[in-house]
């Protein structure tokens, strides 16, 4: 079965929160050739909030063979500690499945 690709899972996982009541969009975070990158290093792919309570929500994209980069775990300890919400959208089975991040060294 083929892998699916990342920007599949994105748009996916931005359709699945958006029916959790989510606000979302894509966050690109890339630097650019000749530019100093400004951004903030492990911002994940997908942000947001809950429309109703307010919450932030951070979704990081991962394919079957990606793994988390140390910026993005401290990002998500970060943010995970300070209340708000956050995931993990990914492929299992040849589908999107979106669970709740959690770092085991916490």
């Amino acid at each position: 079965m083929k892998e699916l690709t990342v920007s599949h899972i994105t748009n996916t996982a931005i359709k699945i929160l958006e029916t959790r009541m989510c606000f979302v969009w894509r966050q690109n975070n890339l630097a650019v050739r000749g530019r100093t990158f400004t951004g903030l290093k492990g911002v994940p792919d997908i942000i947001g909030f809950h429309k109703f309570t307010g919450v932030a929500v951070y979704c990081e994209v991962k394919t079957v063979n990606d793994r988390m980069s140390q910026d993005q775990i401290n990002f998500m300890n970060r943010a995970k500690t300070s209340g708000c919400q956050c995931l993990i959208a990914t492929e299992e089975n040849g589908m999107v499945c979106i669970k709740e991040w959690t770092n085991p060294t916490l």
